[in-house]
């Protein structure tokens, strides 16, 4: 046995170095072969081809070494995806809820029928003539009131507001 590990291990080493190109992991391969070879030793006597069969393990050892990278890298890329999405969720609640306080702050600033208006058409969805049969206004009023309320809104945004309304409506689009 001591002599088929001097005999083989520069075989080895060289089979595998060749394939993996990194000195340390070709050495540990080697040495997987030889545990599995030492394993096996009392099949060798019915081994016609020592060299062949020993090649065929290092093939077959190989090969699982590859199947395993594979699989780690599948699992470790699903990893990474989950990762990214919980973080854009993370991200995309965070933008959100500092956006909507920010716009809460600017609404407050408004007079109290503009600022009405305003949540009426954009926070539940009214039409200006449904507003305006509410409020007992004309639609072209509602309609007024609802420009300068939006003027105020879009004008107090900050950039940095702006760049998250941007990368809300474009990077978290489901």
């Amino acid at each position: 046995m001591e002599n088929a590990y001097e005999n083989y291990r520069a075989f080895l080493y060289d089979f595998f170095i060749k394939h993996v190109k990194i000195k340390s992991l070709a050495e540990d391969l080697a040495q997987d072969v030889f545990i599995k070879f030492w394993q096996k030793r009392d099949k060798i006597q019915s081994v016609d081809n020592i060299d062949a069969w020993l090649f065929t393990l290092a093939r077959n050892h190989l090969n699982n070494h590859y199947r395993r990278l594979a699989t780690e890298k599948k699992y470790q890329e699903s990893v990474w995806q989950e990762m990214e999405r919980h973080v854009n969720t993370v991200m995309r609640d965070i933008y959100k809820k500092e956006l909507e306080e920010e716009i809460q702050a600017l609404l407050d600033t408004l007079p109290p029928r503009q600022k009405e208006i305003y949540v009426l058409s954009r926070q539940q969805g009214m039409s200006l003539e449904e507003i305006g049969q509410t409020l007992d206004l004309s639609p072209n009023t509602v309609k007024n009131h609802l420009v300068k309320a939006l003027k105020v809104v879009r004008g107090g945004l900050s950039a940095a507001h702006l760049l998250q309304i941007f990368i809300l409506l474009e990077l978290f689009q489901p």
